[in-house]
């Protein structure tokens, strides 16, 4: 197995098409035929079909997809380590919606304690973000932990890092700032980060306990800026998970200081925030640090139980 057969096979995997993949490459197509050809001979078996839909993957070469996009990870993270000026670590990082805003100050404050490490940040929803998480476009993904364990895709480890308040906002000056119970807040529209299967996993013994049988509806938005942005509309009531916006203000320069936290007599749910990764992730010493960042949000807030422990999923 040579690192150009990978390449090549990657690049026919992902464009479905041996000419798309010699045009990505920049080589002919009966060249980029014969490398994969060659990777088969290595194999000992088939990895890709050609037929009237295109070109497909064998289930041996799927198996192999996986494996070879690490390689080539791999690959490319010693190149920029060692050829040239540049930073000399690398991490990159998926974020889901309430975590990133839970999590962003420490990685302020991880940028500016290593800024020799290079960046690329994601954000979006866990099932986007677990493909690439898969398919090594990512290192590692920090999310809340879903009501459905199937959301975290097979395969990948899932360790807990701390456990974080739910902080439920309002407007300044809106009336539902006398609201007491979620019996209050029924008619109210709801600004959430988190899937309705989600939302009603967590929220739905709260919702009883205030003799509340059914959940509000609500809009779902997965970007923290425009939930920021929305958050201060009359009628809305914002999920927040660990640091409320006008706590984040301060470092982060948002505009989040037009909301304040509601004081509810139910009990309202912890969430928990993980690092999820592959388990061939090679631990660099930013990731760690990184994790350990995060790690120590837990000294200010609600720490996890003492047997927490790495998870694997799938």
């Amino acid at each position: 197995m040579k690192i150009h057969q990978l390449k090549a096979f990657v690049a026919v995997a992902d464009s479905h098409s041996f000419n798309e993949a010699a045009r990505l490459l920049s080589v002919s197509q009966p060249a980029v035929a014969k490398t994969v050809r060659e990777l088969e001979i290595w194999a000992g078996r088939q990895l890709v079909t050609r037929s009237s839909r295109g070109t497909q993957l064998t289930p041996d070469g799927v198996s192999l997809l996986r494996r070879a996009r690490g390689i080539l990870d791999q690959v490319a993270r010693a190149e920029h380590e060692f050829r040239g000026p540049g930073p000399r670590d690398h991490v990159s990082l998926g974020l889901t919606t309430l975590a990133s805003v839970a999590v962003a100050p420490t990685l302020v404050d991880f940028k500016e304690r290593h800024p020799d490490t290079a960046w690329t940040v994601l954000g979006g929803s866990r099932r986007p973000l677990f493909e690439k998480l898969y398919n090594h476009t990512l290192d590692l993904v920090i999310a809340t932990l879903p009501g459905n364990p199937e959301e975290m895709g097979m395969g990948f480890r899932c360790e807990p890092l701390l456990r974080l308040p739910a902080v439920l906002t309002v407007a300044k000056g809106d009336p539902l700032e006398k609201a007491r119970s979620l019996a209050d807040l029924t008619q109210a529209e709801w600004l959430l980060a988190e899937s309705e299967q989600s939302f009603d996993h967590h929220f739905r013994s709260a919702f009883a306990e205030a003799g509340v049988d059914h959940l509000p509806p609500f809009t779902r938005c997965e970007s923290p800026f425009v939930m920021l942005a929305l958050a201060g509309r009359p009628n809305t009531v914002t999920l927040w998970t660990g640091l409320a916006p006008n706590a984040m203000g301060p470092q982060l320069k948002l505009p989040g200081e037009n909301v304040t936290d509601l004081a509810l007599k139910e009990k309202l749910p912890d969430i928990t925030v993980c690092a999820v990764y592959r388990p061939d992730l090679i631990m660099t010493p930013a990731i760690q640090h990184l994790l350990g960042q995060v790690s120590r949000l837990k000294d200010n807030m609600l720490d996890l139980a003492p047997d927490a422990a790495v998870l694997s999923v799938g």
